[in-house]
């Protein structure tokens, strides 16, 4: 097992919900809707219009971020709970121009604020798979930060059990091996009130975002289907991932530890290697330009 420690040095001012707030590009029926995206890449409808009900055709869960005309790998990344796709905006230009980006977009945010959000994993994971499935053949590893970590591991476990490729390398963040979540704090069942206070410690949403009733009002549903989707994992024990895997966590993340972010080694015959960066739970964005760095060497050894 190799554990680095990064260098506070290279670090990026993180986006906040006032300069990335972009319009999200789509109509569902009459339902147009504006994406605001928070620090944590907390995604969410702003406008009266905005609501949670059926569609009349499937989207897609995997979208793409950028497609060169002649990949060499696939880097497939699902983000924390309450984020969207955009939470990886930016990340194509830090990594290899021959590297095709995607990034999990489920339910309830971004262009689709007009469905019902997940809140099983297994409402999650099949559809993951599924999009998987329909891409052109090629080398891929999979990314997650926080309950995203959670979602990466699971879909790779799926796609052995189903005999289906599996990633080349899987990376996680920010979230401790799922064999040690027992006695980890449940915060599905928080107020929201508190839940909000936990939030804010976490810099998971900002201040101007949290002292808007309106916008909070559509963030919540959204989030809270996430953390219950997260909660609701059951691990059982299975054989190591034939894939190396990448671990990376803030030193100042209170929601994990040294013990549970090394814990992930016995969850792969292959290499590991933990990494620990400068920052919080939501390191990702402060030490954006550090983190890419390790992704992008990595990922030289995706086959």
């Amino acid at each position: 097992m190799t554990v680095s420690t990064g260098s506070p040095s290279s670090t990026t001012t993180p986006p906040t919900a006032a300069t990335t707030a972009t319009t999200a590009s789509t109509t569902t029926g009459a339902t147009t809707a504006t994406s605001v995206t928070s620090v944590t890449g907390v995604s969410s409808p702003a406008g009266p219009s905005a609501s949670h009900g059926p569609v009349s055709r499937p989207a897609s869960w995997l979208v793409p971020l950028h497609r060169p005309a002649r990949p060499r790998a696939r880097l497939v990344c699902v983000p924390n709970a309450g984020g969207g796709a955009t939470t990886f905006r930016g990340w194509a230009d830090l990594l290899p121009g021959d590297v095709e980006l995607w990034a999990m977009r489920s339910p309830g945010r971004e262009t689709r604020i007009a469905e019902k959000p997940p809140n099983r994993l297994s409402m999650i994971i099949d559809p993951v798979i599924d999009g998987l499935s329909r891409l052109e053949p090629l080398p891929f590893a999979l990314f997650g930060h926080s309950m995203g970590a959670l979602v990466s591991f699971t879909v790779a476990r799926r796609l052995r059990s189903r005999g289906l490729p599996g990633p080349g390398r899987l990376f996680v963040s920010g979230w401790n091996a799922p064999q040690c979540r027992d006695g980890m704090p449940r915060l599905g069942r928080l107020d929201d009130e508190e839940l909000m206070r936990v939030l804010h410690r976490l810099d998971g949403i900002p201040p101007e975002v949290i002292g808007n009733p309106e916008l909070m009002s559509l963030i919540m549903p959204v989030l809270r289907a996430d953390l219950n989707a997260a909660e609701s994992y059951v691990h059982e024990d299975e054989p190591p991932l034939a894939c190396p895997i990448s671990v990376f966590g803030g030193n100042g993340d209170p929601t994990t530890t040294a013990g549970g972010l090394g814990a992930w080694s016995a969850q792969t015959g292959s290499a590991f290697r933990l990494r620990l960066l400068p920052g919080g739970h939501f390191f990702i964005h402060t030490q954006r330009r550090t983190l890419l760095r390790a992704i992008r060497a990595d990922l030289g050894t995706c086959r």
